[in-house]
């Protein structure tokens, strides 16, 4: 009986070896990230404009910005990280954590997200809002929650998509 244990495990473990060198070689790390996942649990630090969000396959955070519609290059579809018209094929940029006005007095309503961990994508469009105020109570919420939630959401989608651009 002990020698069939130990035969089993001389021949099982050249295979268990091999896997992990496929799966991890040359110092680079596979994540496998699936929009139809929802996650299990999830959380905020708004002063620090912060959010993240628990998976089955680890924790994915990131930050949060609320801009102006002239500050995301006329940009106002959920789901989307680059601007409209003329812009159409530029990406958002920004810093996180900003609010109120923008330079030119427009209000900062729309909330914008960022993946910061595991891995960094581009800025995606989460929410509109009514108003600065709003943007700025809810926005670190907002990227959470549809990213936590909505299996289908183009917010989502996006995030994922976007990784390394």
């Amino acid at each position: 009986m002990k020698k069939i244990i130990f035969t089993t495990l001389i021949c099982t473990a050249p295979i268990f070896a091999n896997a992990t060198d496929m799966c991890a070689r040359d110092n680079v790390m596979v994540l496998a990230f699936d929009p139809q996942v929802e996650g299990t649990s999830s959380g905020r630090n708004a002063a620090e404009w912060s959010w993240w969000t628990q998976f089955p396959y680890g924790r994915i955070a990131g930050e949060a910005t609320c801009l102006s519609a002239a500050e995301g290059l006329g940009q106002t579809s959920v789901g989307v990280y680059y601007g409209s018209g003329e812009y159409a094929s530029t990406f958002i940029t920004a810093d996180s954590g900003l609010s109120g006005v923008d330079a030119n007095g427009a209000e900062r309503k729309y909330c914008w997200c960022k993946m910061t961990h595991p891995a960094v994508s581009r800025w995606v469009l989460t929410n509109a809002y009514a108003n600065k105020g709003s943007c700025i109570n809810d926005c670190s919420t907002s990227c959470w929650y549809n990213l936590k939630n909505n299996k289908s959401s183009a917010f989502k989608k996006a995030i994922f998509e976007t990784i390394g651009m």
